[in-house]
């Protein structure tokens, strides 16, 4: 028989062992209650409606457990959050916020969500050009041209046009939209200088450079000199001037890209391979890119070229025609689609929208796809995001003006 005390231990020893699997129960209980909780409570993006809008409008997120403090991104562009409760935010769109997928953060936590996209709002005047065929200075509106290709801007707005059959270069001035003509003379330092095709700034904004389409570029100074720098391998077609101080030009049948200083002593082949590139430009990041038109495919393209000489396509697509391109600060490209009368842009993401022009060859002012180009040719941006775009119908010998695109 067991002793007294052997019996007494054995049932303290049992109390405790059901004292301890009690705790461990309960305590299991509370674990499994919080994860419950916590699945609950877990956030969640569902819809937004609507799914496409443009500047200042409004988008109303839906889904779970938002909280009362989230932060919407979209491109990592914080949106204003206007309205709050758990499972909706109401937020505003900002200007040119392009398009991509919500991003909702919650407590130091992102969530993605459903793709949007961004409603451009392209207004499109006409600032220079009256349509005829001449070289008349003047009145933005009272001057004309015959055939403006390459355009550029300076820092103060003013903006320089390659005006190729009256083989001049025309100022149209920042303030007034006033017309006037730069001559360049016949024979320039014993060299021939063709039509004016593209042209560039140089780094003190006042020096110009431009190339003809046959074997030149020519350099025109601040006091309207003008010197011969380069007679070399035809044909010159886009140029644009580097932070480094050198110039990079596209040459259209051999399909390279060349750097040169700017006295035109000192040259080399950088990158080769292109099928017909024209216009070439740097984006803020120093980064070089080049379009070009295939015409065999009916395709443009626009590739970065690396600094070692190496070309990669960042986007081909039968979407795109023609041959010139602006970049803006955010990465996005525009195309001046002289095939298709109409202006797009190419979204860092590789999404192509036209935002201005319904295909019609003629010059109408208007907004959106109620404005149309006759023949868009040359494009630019200045600092403030708008473009500039020259227009010229070889067919029919139309076009003839210098159109704004402000883009919201």
């Amino acid at each position: 028989m067991l002793s007294l005390v052997k019996i007494c231990s054995m049932k303290t020893h049992l109390k405790l062992r059901l004292h301890k699997l009690f705790i461990l129960f309960y305590a299991s209980l509370i674990l499994i209650s919080c994860k419950k909780d916590d699945n609950s409570a877990q956030t969640s993006l569902t819809s937004i409606s609507p799914t496409e809008a443009g500047y200042n409008d409004s988008i109303i997120i839906t889904g779970k457990n938002f909280g009362s403090n989230p932060e919407v991104t979209i491109n990592d562009k914080k949106l204003a959050v206007v309205k709050v409760d758990n499972n909706t935010l109401k937020v505003t769109i900002p200007k040119m916020l392009g398009s991509g997928s919500v991003n909702v953060s919650v407590g130091g936590k992102q969530y993605s969500g459903p793709n949007f996209s961004y409603k451009y709002k392209a207004t499109v005047i006409t600032i220079a050009g009256n349509g005829e065929i001449g070289n008349a200075d003047g009145a933005g509106l009272s001057s004309s041209f015959n055939c403006p290709w390459g355009i550029t801007v300076n820092n103060d707005g003013d903006l320089f046009v390659a005006d190729s059959y009256n083989r001049l270069i025309r100022k149209i001035s920042a303030g007034d939209r006033s017309v006037s003509s730069i001559q360049i003379p016949s024979i320039i330092n014993g060299k021939n200088f063709y039509s004016p095709y593209n042209i560039t700034l140089g780094n003190n904004q006042q020096d110009l450079y431009i190339t003809d389409f046959n074997n030149h570029i020519l350099k025109i100074d601040a006091k309207k000199e003008s010197t011969v720098i380069y007679n070399g391998t035809m044909p010159t077609t886009g140029i644009v001037m580097g932070k480094d101080g050198f110039l990079y030009i596209t040459n259209n049948t051999k399909g390279t890209v060349m750097k040169l200083s700017t006295d035109g002593k000192d040259s080399l082949i950088l990158a080769q391979g292109l099928v017909t590139p024209r216009s070439i430009l740097f984006d803020k990041n120093n980064t070089l890119y080049v379009a070009a038109y295939d015409i065999s495919s009916a395709s443009s393209g626009i590739y970065k070229i690396e600094n070692t000489g190496t070309v990669k396509a960042e986007i081909r697509s039968q979407n795109l025609g023609g041959w010139e391109v602006a970049i803006d600060s955010e990465g996005n490209f525009y195309n001046a689609d002289h095939v298709n009368n109409c202006i797009k842009i190419i979204e860092k993401n590789g999404r192509i929208v036209k935002i201005a022009g319904n295909g019609q060859s003629k010059d109408v002012d208007g907004i959106g796809l109620n404005a149309s180009f006759d023949g868009p040719t040359g494009i630019t941006i200045d600092r403030e995001g708008n473009l500039y775009v020259t227009t010229y119908n070889f067919e029919k010998k139309t076009g003839n003006k210098v159109r704004k695109i402000t883009i919201e």
